[in-house]
């Protein structure tokens, strides 16, 4: 289906026609376009006037436009930001200057709810605007100064978005895609997969076929009349979008889907249409992914996984058409046919890199299922598992150990100016707060039972002072002990309590530094 930018995608009816270029979304563009002399209405002016508003008059990224470097990923991650008072002042500005949504607001504006949008021209020109910096999307968000702000997920789904956006901006780059925006799935999983586990994955069988026919076809002949077009997510809050009455319209707006908050079995889907037959709900299929962030799916895959994705296909996306659809007037068949599925597991946080290809099910005659598909196991972050994560691999790291967290307290890593050694103080005694919930010894000595004499390796800490300047120093050093400090003995501990402090004047404290009390 190699289309021209402006040609249409005809649909069978009850659907309206459709294009394949940007003009059929232009819902924040339209007027704009609509004014142009008649020699300037070129996809390039048009993108170039999308870029110049999504920045706030540039048309070029810089490293140091850190709000227009939010806004370029909000517009293709759909980030959500949280409600805190420093997020709030973000949301603020990328509402009033880079083309964010406010759906809802109080009096006074004291809470707003608010939305990127989904806009594939803007979701264009931030391609653009992001190719250009030859920086990859992941390093963006990673080392952004308002990465705080940004809501981290779970279950590393915003981890997977970037992978799987990382491996279509590689495909689509490819000279075999000629300037296409869309590509095909054989391109797409030959960016996704290392060189030699994608070849293994080209000369495969199915590992379960719905005809007879299907069994000896290759990965590369089924789906080489399959292709991929999406430059932006969308967020859905209703399970049932992802159907074969609504697959089909994500396709014309670009866009691959993040499913609702707990959905059952699939994170992340992203549609499929066969590049033969006019756009509709009867020529599209998907790719289905799962995301695990826990460190206990490994490199060996887990088939139950599998299993719940099934349910997700069968009743969602292979579903009887509705009866809006399947009429005597379209002569629609009531129930698509079922088509190519692949589904893939991301085992982000396994400690070992590995793609494993599920064994295929056992030929036995007579016997078929309700599907085909390809079933990929990627586990670990590595340029063993995933193609392009080159020398982004610290960052991907980054972005997974955050979507672990629930908050970054007890890390400390909000305050850039401090020092290494005074964060892991510091981060040791507010975990001391926090009475079992984590397994180290920050808390947990109170309930070990200790000798009189315990060992100098185990002595009670001993109260030390140093200024608030040197906190935020990396060669923080040890000031001179203090003087010796009384001892109380009980029948099984022994209490260590320090002498009382003189007195100091106001006067005899001018001039002098403030002093910060510490615990080593």
């Amino acid at each position: 289906m190699d289309i021209p930018s402006w040609s249409p995608i005809v649909c069978t009816p009850p659907a309206t026609p459709l294009e394949s270029d940007l003009r059929s979304t232009l819902s924040r563009f339209g007027s704009h376009w609509d004014n142009l002399p008649q020699g300037r209405k070129d996809e390039s002016v048009i993108i170039d006037y999308a870029k110049q508003k999504l920045l706030d008059g540039p048309n070029v990224l810089r490293s140091e436009n850190r709000s227009g470097s939010l806004a370029c990923l909000s517009v293709r991650f759909a980030l959500e930001f949280n409600m805190d008072d420093t997020a709030r002042d973000v949301t603020y500005a990328q509402v009033e200057r880079h083309m964010r949504l406010c759906i809802a607001a109080t009096a006074g504006l004291e809470k707003m709810t608010t939305i990127p949008g989904s806009e594939p021209l803007l979701a264009e020109a931030t391609y653009e605007l992001m190719k250009d910096t030859r920086t990859n999307a992941v390093r963006h968000l990673a080392d952004h100064s308002d990465l705080n702000c940004i809501d981290r997920g779970r279950r590393g789904e915003l981890v997977a978005a970037l992978l799987i956006m990382q491996a279509y901006d590689a495909a689509r780059s490819m000279p075999v895609a000629g300037g296409r925006r869309w590509v095909s799935v054989v391109d797409f999983m030959k960016a996704l997969l290392p060189a030699t586990e994608y070849e293994t994955l080209r000369q495969s069988g199915p590992t379960f076929w719905r005809t007879n026919e299907d069994i000896e076809i290759t990965f590369e002949g089924i789906s080489k009349e399959y292709g991929v077009w999406f430059n932006h997510l969308i967020k859905i809050e209703d399970r049932r979008m992802v159907s074969i009455d609504h697959l089909w319209k994500f396709v014309t707006r670009g866009a691959m889907i993040m499913c609702a908050t707990n959905q059952e079995g699939i994170d992340i889907v992203l549609p499929v249409c066969q590049t033969t037959r006019n756009l509709g709900p009867d020529s599209v299929t998907a790719i289905i992914v799962q995301v695990k962030n826990a460190i206990n799916y490994g490199a060996t895959h887990d088939t139950t996984l599998y299993d719940a994705m099934d349910s997700a296909v069968t009743s969602a996306i292979f579903s009887t058409l509705p009866e809006s659809v399947a009429t005597s007037e379209t002569k629609m068949a009531e129930k698509v046919t079922p088509k190519p599925v692949i589904r893939l597991v991301f085992a982000l946080a396994s400690p070992e890199p590995a793609v494993v290809f599920r064994e295929r099910a056992p030929v036995v005659k007579h016997h078929v299922d309700e599907f085909t598909t390809f079933d990929i196991w990627l586990a670990g972050l590595s340029e063993q598992t995933f193609r392009q994560i080159g020398e982004d691999l610290e960052p991907y790291n980054a972005l997974l150990e955050r979507s672990v967290l629930p908050h970054d307290a007890f890390e400390l890593k909000d305050d850039k100016r401090m020092g290494e050694k005074a964060r892991i103080l510091r981060g040791a005694r507010r975990r001391r707060m926090a009475p079992l919930n984590f397994p180290g010894a920050d808390h947990g000595d109170v309930h070990q039972e200790k000798d009189l004499e315990p060992p100098p390796s185990q002595a009670a800490p001993q109260l030390q002072e140093f200024s608030a300047d040197e906190m935020h120093e990396d060669s923080l050093s040890l000031p001179p002990p203090t003087p010796q400090t009384k001892e109380h003995t009980t029948s099984k501990r022994k209490i260590t309590a320090s002498p009382p402090q003189p007195s100091t004047s106001t006067s005899a404290r001018k001039g002098k530094k403030a002093r910060v009390r510490m615990a080593f």
